[in-house]
């Protein structure tokens, strides 16, 4: 990525800010539209099928919602991460983010640590403001809307208010890497991984099976977040944290990875056969 990313540098003409600018939103349309585009067309094609949570009637998304996502998402990507990553700049350069056109200083095991330790910031910040998100104070009027998706999709991942957004999406994703000056190459690394891995948890589709999953190349626990869509029953983060703080009784009660997906297929069939039912009558 380095050639990519200094070829680009050397021909920018304006600011420092707006190259910064460019790099951040560039990674975030670019990954949610290849991840997205690529799961929809899959879709389309029936290329997944097997791998897709079957969902009940009631929790598939309306094309009203559909047309509320896209509205917000083209807003999101046009209007608001722009905004945010102008005024991103000036953290991370008061943190001592080196400029744009200076190379990155640390080698590549360095950074592969620093991701490992925004990993780890990001979990444990986002299990608790999304937690926060989900009390009775904040829930009705902020993160109810992320919740209209009760089946939930990968271009549904961002779908909240700009308070929610900022608070609970943003800084728990960018803020360690943002406080601490990296490079802005490795910032967009880092913040590409985390938002294809949101994209995943997301999806609809249990990749753990696959030879993929099999080799830790996907997020594998897709149906512990889609458990929390489904129920809004606990389920707020990383699995270790709501073992560690008892937020996760609903999941393991039911039997965990295996027997949500097993309630899955038994609501797929179910719905098949009314749908079949209903035909047969007509």
């Amino acid at each position: 990525l380095w050639p990519i990313y200094s070829y680009l540098r050397a021909g920018w003409t304006r600011s420092d800010r707006e190259f910064y600018c460019l790099v951040m939103c560039a990674g975030h349309t670019v990954s949610y539209c290849l991840f997205n585009g690529t799961l929809l067309i899959c879709e389309k094609l029936g290329w997944l099928k097997d791998h897709k949570m079957p969902r009940k009637k009631a929790e598939e998304p309306t094309k009203e919602l559909y047309k509320q996502l896209v509205t917000e998402a083209a807003i999101s990507h046009l209007v608001t991460s722009p905004i945010v990553a102008l005024l991103f700049y000036d953290v991370a350069r008061y943190a001592g983010m080196p400029l744009t056109s200076e190379p990155i200083s640390q080698s590549w095991g360095a950074v592969a640590l620093t991701i490992m330790a925004a990993h780890s910031f990001n979990d444990w910040a986002f299990y608790w403001l999304h937690r926060i998100f989900h009390t009775k104070q904040l829930y009705a009027r902020f993160h109810k809307q992320h919740h209209a998706f009760r089946g939930s999709v990968g271009a549904a991942a961002e779908f909240a208010g700009p308070v929610e957004q900022a608070v609970a999406n943003q800084f728990p994703t960018v803020g360690f890497c943002l406080l601490t000056g990296q490079h802005p190459l490795v910032q967009c690394i880092w913040m590409v991984l985390r938002l294809t891995q949101t994209y995943e948890v997301h999806s609809g589709y249990h990749f753990g099976d696959t030879w993929a999953g099999k080799l830790g190349l996907t997020a594998n626990h897709a149906s512990f977040h889609d458990h929390h869509h489904t129920e809004n029953l606990g389920n707020f983060g990383a699995e270790h944290l709501d073992w560690l703080f008892g937020t996760m009784d609903h999941y393991v009660s039911i039997g965990e990875e295996e027997g949500y997906l097993k309630r899955r297929q038994e609501f797929g069939k179910e719905r098949k056969e009314r749908e079949a039912s209903v035909e047969k009558e007509e």
